[in-house]
């Protein structure tokens, strides 16, 4: 009889059970490919390499904000100038574009590409009439 009960008790234990490997605290950003540290290494602008010179000491920083359900994180944009562009970002994954809004409620969006094993971004975007294609490569 004791083993009886323990065959009718135990799926009702296990189902309130904790798992470590809970799915739901799995951001959707992180299916992005977009969180990290990226270098920018080089530029087409309308289309003609911009110039010769290797790109560098341009950084994009995309981390998690606390709602793991959305597709809105944190962007630092900083430059070899210490120029540092801080806002929001959101991904809207059917046309595969980032809206990124900065601290004084500037608006901008870009289309984004992320290769296969995560280490390569690319973003094409349109600023002032001009169109730029630019490579990232992932540092962290």
């Amino acid at each position: 009889m004791k083993y009886l009960r323990f065959i009718i008790l135990a799926p009702f234990l296990m189902a309130f059970q904790c798992e470590s490997d809970d799915p739901s605290s799995f951001d959707n950003l992180e299916a992005t490919g977009l969180l990290g540290r990226w270098e920018i290494q080089d530029e087409i602008i309308n289309g003609s390499i911009s110039d010769m010179t290797p790109k560098c000491c341009e950084f994009l920083e995309f981390n998690l904000d606390d709602n793991i359900k959305d597709t809105i994180g944190f962007l630092t944009y900083t430059d070899s100038q210490d120029v540092v562009n801080i806002g929001v970002f959101e991904v809207e994954l059917n046309n595969q574009s980032i809206i990124f809004t900065d601290e004084e409620s500037d608006e901008f969006t870009f289309e984004f590409e992320v290769d296969d094993v995560q280490q390569n971004l690319t973003l094409d975007f349109t600023k002032d009439g001009t169109n730029y294609i630019q490579t990232w490569v992932k540092i962290e």
